[in-house]
């Protein structure tokens, strides 16, 4: 079986992002030996955004834990098996039971990544969004230098993304997985909306499968100008720092309850359990 999911080589993004490479860190220490290269017409698509007209047509499809939020609902027919989705809200636009709509399996990063030292580092981090740290990473890098904040690249190897994460006491993040990630090794997060491209529904199904509000932290930049006028990137320096400090000052952090997180992570377990034994059944061949 393939493992399916949004990287440099799939779309149009030439540049690694860590909400969707964690796929492939993630999924062959959950699933060893069930994932190859072959030519298999069989896919497995794990979390990402990727509910859409645009995924491929497969001779079969799993589904486990992907989302939806850009696009056109896709087409689902039985060649699918959807063991589960990102949350309530992708549960219901695809007419799906409510119980399929669990969480985000990236919070099963909890079950497997271990850091080898497991203090603190860090007061702060601000995870970027990855196209904005692409277009214009020496915003973000000048920002956090001024703040003293780590600045985490989600264009790194994952294990350097799930390593400083875990050293941090608070996380901001303008990517979702940043939050989700953080959520998921229990370091309290804040969410930041930096594009306005950026849809809402996925954070909102997010938080609502983990019983938390989505609470929007909007800051839009004007890094067009900032492109053609080095004027304002000073400004947007200024700006950015300004937010940031208030935000952190002011915001009540996010952490989903112990309870709640940890009855996801049975449920999702139990997914996979489900899936084990279907694969092992051989319905995927």
């Amino acid at each position: 079986m393939k493992l399916y999911y949004a990287n440099k080589t799939r779309s149009y993004v030439t540049f690694g992002n860590f909400g969707d490479d964690l796929n492939g860190w993630l999924w062959p220490q959950l699933l060893p030996g069930v994932f190859n290269d072959d030519a298999s017409e069989s896919s497995f698509v794990g979390f990402g955004t990727l509910l859409n007209e645009n995924l491929p047509q497969f001779k079969r499809t799993v589904i486990f834990g992907t989302g939806h939020g850009f696009g056109k609902l896709p087409q689902i027919d039985d060649t699918w098996k959807i063991y589960c989705v990102r949350g309530p809200l992708t549960a219901a636009a695809l007419n799906l039971p409510e119980a399929l709509g669990i969480a985000d399996t990236a919070i099963l990063v909890n079950r497997i990544y271990r850091p080898a030292d497991t203090s603190k580092k860090y007061k702060v981090a601000f995870i970027p969004y990855a196209w904005e740290m692409e277009n214009s990473p020496e915003i973000f890098l000048e920002v956090c230098r001024q703040l003293n904040y780590i600045c985490i690249d989600p264009r790194w190897e994952v294990e350097k993304v799930l390593q400083e994460i875990s050293k941090s006491e608070l996380v901001v993040s303008a990517a979702m997985h940043g939050a989700i990630v953080a959520d998921a090794l229990r370091v309290p997060w804040i969410s930041v909306k930096s594009n306005a491209g950026i849809p809402n529904f996925k954070w909102k199904d997010f938080c609502q499968s983990l019983s938390m509000e989505y609470k929007i932290n909007r800051f839009y930049r004007f890094n067009s100008f900032s492109k053609r006028n080095p004027a304002f990137k000073y400004i947007e320096i200024k700006r950015m720092i300004f937010y940031l400090k208030k935000l952190v000052y002011q915001s009540q952090f996010q952490l989903s309850k112990d309870l709640v997180f940890n009855e996801k992570l049975n449920q999702l377990e139990e997914r996979i359990y489900f899936f084990k034994r279907d694969f092992e059944s051989g319905i995927f061949d």
